[in-house]
C-alpha cells in the first residue's frame, strides 16, 4: 500500500510541475506578430512614468508633459532608435525612477529573482511537509482502544 502512495505522490508532483513548467513556458512566450511603430510606442510609454502624475505611465496620463513624451517617443521610433536608447534618454532625463520595469542588472535585478526564489522556497518547504505528514507506521489499535472507542460510541 505504501508503494502505491509513494507512486500516486510522485505522480502528483510530476504533474503540478509540468502544469507549472507549462504555465511558465506559455506565460514567456510572445506573440510573435510584427509589431507597427504605434504598438511599439504604445509599449515604450506605457514603461515610461509620467514626470508629473503620481503612479502613472505616459501612455495613462493626458497632461501635456505626457502628450509630448508620447509624441517624442513616437518620433524616434519612426527614426529607428531602438526601445532601449529611447528609454535611456528618458532615464538620463527624468532619472532612472522614471523607468517602470526596472533593469535586470544590479541590485534592481533582485526584483526579478526574490519572487523566483520565493516561489522555489516555499514549493521545497511543501514537498517536506508533505513527506513528513506520512503516518506512523507499525501502530495498532488495541483491544483496550477498540473498548473505550465502542463506551464511547454507547455501544457497550
Amino acid at each position: 500500500m505504501s508503494g502505491r502512495r509513494l507512486t500516486r505522490s510522485t505522480t502528483s508532483w510530476l504533474l503540478l510541475i509540468v502544469v507549472a513548467l507549462t504555465a511558465l513556458a506559455f506565460g514567456a512566450l510572445d506573440d510573435g506578430g510584427p509589431r507597427t511603430n504605434a504598438d511599439r510606442t504604445f509599449d515604450i510609454s506605457r514603461t515610461v512614468a509620467c514626470p508629473l502624475c503620481d503612479g502613472q505611465s505616459v501612455a495613462e496620463s493626458d497632461v501635456a508633459i505626457a502628450r509630448e513624451i508620447r509624441a517624442d517617443i513616437a518620433r524616434r521610433v519612426d527614426a529607428g532608435e531602438s526601445d532601449d536608447e529611447i528609454r535611456q534618454v528618458y532615464a538620463e532625463r527624468y532619472g532612472s525612477d522614471v523607468l517602470l520595469t526596472p533593469s535586470g542588472t544590479g541590485l534592481a535585478g533582485l526584483v526579478w529573482v526574490i519572487p523566483v526564489i520565493g516561489v522555489v522556497v516555499a514549493a521545497a518547504v511543501l514537498g517536506f511537509a508533505m513527506t513528513r505528514r506520512r503516518s506512523p507506521t507499525g501502530v495498532r489499535a488495541t483491544e483496550a482502544d477498540r473498548v473505550l472507542v465502542d463506551r464511547i460510541r454507547g455501544r457497550s
